[in-house]
């Protein structure tokens, strides 16, 4: 009999409700909702989180095509961008099959590729700058896919 109770004890606690937050954001939302958050901004211009920096981007292509490769460049206000990833926050925050390389332009700007929305939904994408002190702030891009 015994096993038969842990059995149902494991099986309660891998199905019960995965609705708290699983840190990779700072979204109000449930993990597995295919909708976008409350606080869903589709700003292509953001501060850092830390505030120190004013970074954007553009796609290429843009708008963004659904399980295709395209790249990112960012433009940032100053430091050097050392990382460039992105996650979907609603599906337990899981990232891209690919992982981009970043390439500094002759014109300051930045160029990450490749990035693949592997699946509709709502995905944010990242970018973590390096201050001249060593310092790392990241920008934090909504983005809805793929429309």
């Amino acid at each position: 009999m015994r096993p038969t109770i842990w059995l149902c004890l494991f099986l309660a606690l891998g199905c019960s409700d995965k609705s708290e937050d699983s840190g990779h954001s700072d979204h109000d939302h449930d993990h597995g909702d295919d909708g976008l958050p409350d606080d869903f901004d589709p700003s292509t211009e953001v501060q850092t989180n830390q505030g120190s920096y004013t970074v954007s981007y553009t796609t290429d292509p843009s708008p963004i095509p659904e399980s295709e490769l395209f790249s990112v460049t960012y433009t940032i206000s100053e430091g050097t961008l050392v990382g460039a990833d992105a996650t979907m926050p609603t599906h337990g925050g899981h990232g891209m099959t690919v992982e981009p390389e970043i390439t500094l332009n002759d014109d300051g700007t930045y160029t990450a590729t490749p990035f693949e929305f592997h699946m509709p939904g709502y995905w944010v994408i990242h970018g973590t700058i390096q201050g001249e002190d060593g310092t790392m702030e990241r920008a934090d891009f909504d983005v809805e896919c793929c429309n």
